[in-house]
């Protein structure tokens, strides 16, 4: 998966010479999205309350849509994939709360089931 990630150059460099990669490596070849500059657990507490609150069924079709684009057959079967989520996500009664909460201007409050 590493030559998917950051690319069949940096992959052979990290795994031919086992160096080990450092913070800002990994920024660079886009091995890492972020780097904490605090206390890590507190960022990671964070970057987790900012992923929930978004709707649960979303956050769980966008893991599989993502797992599922990196191998598509072609573009337009990615597409049909992510078709078929936003339909899926319609009929949800995240989308109910979403919706409420965007007319009233506060922050949804999705139930996790």
């Amino acid at each position: 998966m590493l030559p998917r990630i950051v690319g069949h150059g940096a992959s052979s460099e990290i795994m031919l010479t086992g160096n080990m990669v450092d913070a800002d490596q990994a920024m660079r070849i886009g091995l890492a999205t972020r780097v904490a500059d605090g206390d890590l657990v507190e960022e990671a507490l964070a970057f987790g309350k900012d992923i929930t609150r978004n709707s649960p069924f979303g956050v769980r079709m966008t893991k599989e849509v993502l797992a599922l684009s990196v191998d598509a057959p072609s573009i337009e079967a990615a597409v049909e994939m992510e078709n078929r989520t936003q339909v899926l996500a319609t009929r949800t009664e995240d989308m109910v709360e979403a919706v409420a909460a965007f007319k009233e201007k506060r922050e949804a409050d999705f139930r996790y089931r």
